[in-house]
């Protein structure tokens, strides 16, 4: 079986690419199951034969559906059919990849350089640089895809600091947010993750303009 993993905190390229493979299955006439839609598990699924005698491709959109059982299990078979692509939005732990076939091939989708700076520095006290940043980000990147990473990102501040334990990244991303979360209080963070859902709704229903709102909320929250 060829295995194929995507993951990356570039979510809009691994996505694109999972989209990608899909539809290159589709064309093929290749018969695609989804994980997520099915209630047996990996293994039962992937031992089943294709009733029409079709190349078999399969989807796994949910790592923690793999048990540590199936992934032993899974080693051992050397003369399973078909195509699995594990897909993942955001890093996978890196004691996931290595516990996995060790013929596999791994895509990873990296976030360039400036967008890491620019998370980096979203902190209090730093309004002009990061509006400055952003600017510069969207040269590059639509203002939807930054807007996406920014929620994201602190979403995953507020969970470092309130439940750190639980939050499935690698250990050098899990002291970063750390560090930078020692920047805010709670209450802050909350009233920024608000603000983004507000500003979400306005922009879906045309009462904002996305570039110019994150720029008043940069403005208001990071002063």
């Amino acid at each position: 079986m060829k295995i194929i993993v995507l993951h990356g905190e570039d979510v809009k390229k691994s996505y694109d690419r999972l989209t990608k493979f899909i539809d290159v299955a589709k064309t093929r006439s290749w018969e695609i199951t989804y994980f997520d839609e099915s209630k047996l598990s990996l293994r039962e699924i992937l031992s089943q034969v294709s009733l029409f005698g079709k190349e078999r491709f399969f989807v796994l959109r949910d790592y923690l559906k793999l048990t540590k059982n199936e992934i032993i299990w899974l080693n051992k078979q050397s003369q399973l059919q078909g195509n699995l692509i594990i897909y993942h939005e955001g890093t996978l732990p890196l004691a996931f990849l290595k516990i996995l076939p060790k013929d596999i091939k791994t895509e990873e989708f990296k976030l360039a350089k400036i967008i890491w700076t620019f998370l980096d520095n979203l902190h209090p006290g730093n309004t002009g640089k990061v509006i400055r940043e952003l600017h510069e980000v969207v040269k590059t990147e639509a203002p939807e895809f930054v807007f996406s990473i920014m929620a994201k990102h602190f979403r995953d501040l507020y969970w470092v600091k309130t439940d750190a334990s639980t939050i499935p990244y690698q250990s050098w991303r899990i002291s970063k947010l750390k560090s930078q979360s020692l920047k805010f209080n709670e209450v802050l963070l909350k009233e920024i993750i608000d603000n983004l859902s507000q500003i979400d709704i306005n922009i879906k229903t045309s009462k904002a303009d996305l570039l110019s709102a994150l720029d008043l909320l940069i403005i208001k929250k990071l002063k």
